[in-house]
């Protein structure tokens, strides 16, 4: 029995079915991109947190956050294999993405997609997804569309103050 529905987990960025689908993100973008080096693992930090989905045990989409130097969160390595494209599994993975990320109290998540990659661009932006100006590394790259989004702080306990806020003090 098949049940059609994706499961998403966390995988570890050296899992064989994670390779194997950045892989074939490498040689989507190298055809979309002949003229641009593709950068496979560059600009990957410590810190990534990969998502696989995967249909019936089958490894068909993966993307990954990773903190970003100001503290907010970036998407990297979003992928859907052309054979389950248009099931909604880009924008599950992008919410599990962005669940994590606020999770762990990032406020923004950022990503960098191009101008050849149009389904990607209407992925981010049915997400809620505005464009900004391009950051570092990708500020240079007229290729490049970078986007963000603000993510919900998380929940605050009872009677404390949410992250970077103080207390007012009374004064006698």
């Amino acid at each position: 029995m098949t049940s059609n529905e994706p499961t998403i987990t966390e995988a570890a960025p050296d899992d064989p079915r994670i390779l194997r689908l950045v892989r074939d993100l490498d040689t989507d973008l190298a055809a979309r991109y002949p003229d641009e080096p593709c950068t496979g693992g560059a600009h990957i930090q410590p810190g990534i947190r990969f998502f696989l989905a995967e249909i019936d045990g089958r490894p068909v989409g993966c993307c990954a956050i990773q903190p970003f130097p100001d503290g907010a969160a970036e998407l990297k390595r979003m992928y859907v294999a052309p054979s389950a494209r248009g099931r909604g599994i880009a924008a599950r993975l992008l919410a599990e993405a962005e669940h994590t990320a606020a999770g762990l109290g990032h406020p923004e998540i950022r990503l960098e997609t191009a101008v050849h990659q149009p389904e990607a661009i209407a992925v981010y932006t049915r997400a809620g997804y505005t464009r900004i100006p391009n950051y570092p590394p990708y500020q240079d790259k007229q290729l490049s569309r970078c986007y963000a989004k603000q993510l919900p702080l998380p929940e605050a306990t009872p009677g404390t103050p949410p992250p970077g806020t103080r207390k007012k003090e009374v004064l006698p």
